[in-house]
């Protein structure tokens, strides 16, 4: 059954016995909740003294970076649940990823987590070379007895971000602000577009605008955001490695959707929703086969979202949200948990017209991850970032 034809289904059933009073939390106080455990694992700290420690190489800096703050949260839980040593070096372009490997590996490190897409090739290349190394590579797909790949499927997350910004739109226009160069970029964008279609009765009557700005480029994502304000979006969805274009709607006062796990305390009057990523339980299961000489399974493809808690949402705020948001976005998410409809099924087209995906067929997980193309459902597009030429490099300082 559609996506579509189910959630009338459900809206229809809200609506009949009242559920659109807001809820509130369901443990009686006002914060946020969101729909999983950030932390992932309840295990206690193993009993026995283990000599392992663990690399990480970040393509960015520590403190502003939504994406690196959940590998700090999944460093830290190492710590906290298998005693292990950890580490990380931080601004490590792809032309330097060869040296800041050299420099962990010489410093000890057992395994290295190549913490950002940007470095897939480059991490094949250096578990060739230190075959008694246990590298982790997030957004790759390679794999080998030393090299482990992994692939959130944060697209899943995206289409109910969608879902609930057309729900909640009254300008029937949303936009996204979104950098090119992160995980699964187009993916993500795309899905956003396609939740917004599941409430469309027409083709184009909530109108969505897509504006690519670098993460690291504030002036850039500033201009991006005020534009889309001005084409009359009353909601942005916000898919970059850094925290200042979220601060700037909070700042605006407009709604935002976005990827942060601490959503909720970076806009507190604004947000709406978000998405985040949970990998401490796949962290602690790599390293913990390392620990224990379980390696002959540690060099696996693992591609998992919201039905292994991978991907999470933060929890609504429901004094801003719509009443019956919950319950359908709630009921959405399930749909997409149990696979009862696919975000990628057709039929898609893209901007230029061509179909994409037929009616009665999806895309493979593959063609997800590595899409180049925008569906017709983005009605505007633009670009305020130029490539990058001046970037902040790493000094190879090795950091605890």
């Amino acid at each position: 059954m559609k996506i579509k034809k189910i959630l009338a289904l459900i809206l229809c059933a809200v609506m009949s016995v009242g559920l659109f009073a807001a809820c509130g939390d369901d443990e009686g106080g006002s914060a946020p909740r969101g729909f999983g455990n950030l932390f992932g694992t309840e295990e206690e700290i193993d009993p026995y003294p283990l000599d392992t420690k663990v690399g990480f190489i970040y393509s960015g800096q520590v403190g502003s970076d939504p994406m690196i703050a959940i590998f700090e949260l999944g460093r830290n839980q190492l710590e906290r649940t298998l005693g292990a040593e950890t580490f990380y070096m931080e601004n490590v372009r792809v032309m330097q990823f060869e040296e800041a490997v050299e420099k962990m590996v010489g410093a000890g490190m057992n395994v290295i987590v190549a913490a950002s897409n940007t470095f897939n090739s480059a991490v094949v290349l250096e578990s060739r070379k230190y075959s008694d190394v246990f590298f982790v590579s997030f957004g790759g797909t390679d794999q080998s007895p030393n090299l482990a790949s992994v692939q959130p499927q944060l697209y899943q997350a995206a289409n109910v971000c969608g879902f609930t910004a057309a729900f909640n739109t009254y300008s029937n226009r949303v936009g996204m602000v979104v950098d090119n160069n992160l995980y699964n970029a187009y993916g993500v964008a795309n899905a956003f577009a396609l939740g917004v279609r599941e409430l469309q009765q027409q083709p184009g009557q909530i109108g969505v605008s897509l504006n690519w700005a670098l993460s690291s480029h504030h002036d850039d994502t500033r201009a991006a955001i005020l534009d889309l304000i001005n084409q009359g979006c009353d909601i942005i969805f916000i898919y970059q490695s850094d925290e200042y274009g979220i601060r700037l709607c909070e700042e605006l006062g407009v709604n935002v959707i976005a990827f942060a796990y601490n959503l909720p305390e970076i806009a507190p009057e604004q947000y709406l929703t978000g998405m985040y990523l949970n990998l401490n339980t796949y962290l602690i299961d790599k390293v913990r086969k390392y620990m224990y000489g379980n390696t002959n399974s540690f060099g696996e493809l693992v591609q998992r979202g919201l039905l292994h808690g991978m991907v999470e949402m933060i929890g609504f705020e429901d004094s801003r949200v719509k009443p019956g948001t919950r319950d359908l976005a709630t009921e959405l998410r399930a749909i997409i948990m149990d696979e009862r409809s696919l975000v990628f099924g057709g039929e898609i087209r893209d901007r230029e017209g061509a179909i994409r995906v037929e009616r009665g067929s999806s895309l493979y997980i593959a063609q997800i991850f590595t899409m180049r193309w925008l569906t017709s459902i983005i009605d505007t597009e633009k670009n305020f970032s130029e490539p990058l030429t001046e970037i902040t490099i790493s000094d190879f300082t090795i950091k605890q």
